[in-house]
């Protein structure tokens, strides 16, 4: 495991967070997560288990149902707004906002996922990177 740091843009949401020596980075472009974030896609990092080390009584919470009709729970900083991880119930998963890490030097590869009906028609997509 590696061990990183990371904040909201706000700095009020500090967290460390241990990492795989390589991490499961995924660009999701799903509806949900373009409607979340205003962009094309997002990286997230799967996350472990208690991976996450964090101050959640900082975290405000919007809960919703996703394209599975199970629960997703996004957390996000109280002051600032900027969305910190997100809880899928359908995976019972943790996926950290990557671009809140301090140093993303170890996030080497990715993969693209839900992106078969709802990618953006401007990037040029495999299963692995992005291509504008």
């Amino acid at each position: 495991m590696i061990k990183r740091t990371g904040s909201c843009i706000c700095g009020q949401i500090k967290f460390s967070v241990n990492l795989d020596e390589v991490p499961r980075v995924y660009n999701c472009h799903c509806v949900d997560c373009r409607k979340k974030t205003g962009c094309g896609f997002i990286t997230v990092i799967e996350l472990r288990e208690g991976a996450l080390e964090i101050d959640k009584n900082k975290l405000a919470i919007y809960k919703h149902p996703g394209g599975s009709g199970k629960e997703i729970r996004k957390n996000f900083c109280k002051n600032c707004f900027a969305p910190v991880y997100s809880h899928v119930e359908r995976w019972q998963k943790i996926y950290l906002y990557a671009g809140l890490l301090d140093d993303v030097e170890i996030l080497k590869t990715s993969k693209n996922i839900n992106f078969e009906k709802s990618h953006f028609p401007i990037f040029e997509l495999k299963e692995k990177g992005v291509k504008i």
